[in-house]
């Protein structure tokens, strides 16, 4: 009996539990919401972790626009409980019942034969009732092996890049309280992706691309339907062939929003660029056109405001997004190099701006 392949692009050992599968009961131990387990396999999340292959309780998931991380390929899963449902938001971040667990493998295509992919680290997003616990698990080169880290740690990688180039690569994994520096702490503990502007898109689940919200509302993960599709706000490509400020506003709210928007930890600068904050009836000033930094540490690169419209060269924006230095660039996690595509994305529309600022 074969099985097919989600998502297809990636040449690696992805499988999806056939019809003919013998079920098995996949429940993550109480003990481990206690005590993470050392490795990757005591939670119960794979059916196989060599292959993450996901358990009955574990469903994968994508999003419209990633967050930027090294060029490294990330594959997300959510675990839910047995009997609990996630509390669909149409704008918010979904509500997650305690149990819930986020995850979230990253990788590399071997550059020499890109059908074999190095896992790197799988972060944990775990929902408690009153608390939320972050954990990362590292691979050993071979993936054979993982183990639990607490205070990250660095890999040596080699991957190719979207230009074909074959970069070298000292890849960081965060420490645990690194990740909530983004994710945040109970009550506003972020899950970044799991909301609908970032799920609404099809996803190959073994039968061919199914909208990722249905697909949760047939399944019964949803506290309720979906609004139609029609009337639901969603993401677009940053790199796609959507338009020029549709696709720079998405990019800003998946990569910089967690901190730049009210109550984020940037939230006090008055520089909020999550995607409401930067629609085209929000003032200009709120997202950087024409606004005097009021937080930026002296890292302004001798500039005046974040984004002199029509000036890329002369916007704080563009000096950071540039920058690989830790005091300057941004985002200040996350990355050592600068994301190309982006920059070149943003450069594109801050030219576009009708020029100048009074």
């Amino acid at each position: 009996m074969s099985c097919k392949r989600y998502w297809p692009a990636l040449a690696t050992g992805f499988w999806l539990a056939c019809a003919g599968d013998a079920p098995r009961a996949s429940r993550v131990p109480a003990s481990a919401y206690a005590d993470a387990p050392d490795t990757l396999e005591g939670w119960n999340l794979f059916d196989d972790v060599a292959s993450m292959k996901p358990g009955p309780r574990t469903l994968p998931y994508d999003v419209i626009a990633p967050l930027f991380s090294d060029y490294a390929q990330k594959h997300r899963f959510v675990y839910l409980p047995e009997g609990e449902t996630l509390g669909y938001h149409e704008r918010d971040p979904w509500t997650l019942p305690a149990g819930t667990i986020l995850i979230k493998t990253f990788s590399y295509a071997d550059p020499d034969d890109d059908a074999h992919t190095r896992w790197l680290e799988t972060r944990l997003l775990v929902f408690t009732a009153d608390d939320v616990q972050t954990h990362t698990y590292v691979f050993t080169a071979d993936g054979a092996r993982n183990a639990r880290k607490v205070a990250g740690a660095t890999l040596s990688a080699r991957f190719r890049d979207p230009l074909g180039d074959v970069r070298d690569h000292d890849y960081r994994v965060p420490n645990t309280n690194q990740c909530l520096e983004c994710h945040g702490k109970r009550p506003l503990t972020h899950a970044l992706g799991l909301r609908t502007r970032q799920l609404d898109r099809d996803l190959d689940y073994g039968s061919g691309p199914e909208n990722q919200l249905e697909h949760l509302h047939a399944k019964g993960w949803l506290d309720r339907a979906p609004q139609p599709f029609a009337e639901r706000e969603r993401l677009v490509d940053p790199f796609g062939a959507a338009p020029l400020a549709e696709r720079a506003r998405a990019y800003l709210d998946s990569n910089c929003s967690q901190c730049h928007m009210p109550g984020g930890d940037a939230g006090a600068s008055g520089l909020w660029i999550d995607w409401d904050h930067t629609g085209p009836d929000e003032p200009a000033a709120t997202w950087g056109a024409c606004k005097r930094p009021t937080s930026a540490g002296g890292a302004n690169c001798g500039h005046e405001v974040d984004i002199l419209p029509g000036n890329p060269e002369r916007s704080i924006y563009m000096c950071r997004m540039r920058s690989s230095d830790p005091k300057v660039q941004m985002p200040p996690l996350g990355r050592s190099f600068v994301h190309d595509e982006a920059v070149e994305l943003l450069r594109v529309w801050i030219e576009a701006m009708p020029g100048g600022c009074e």
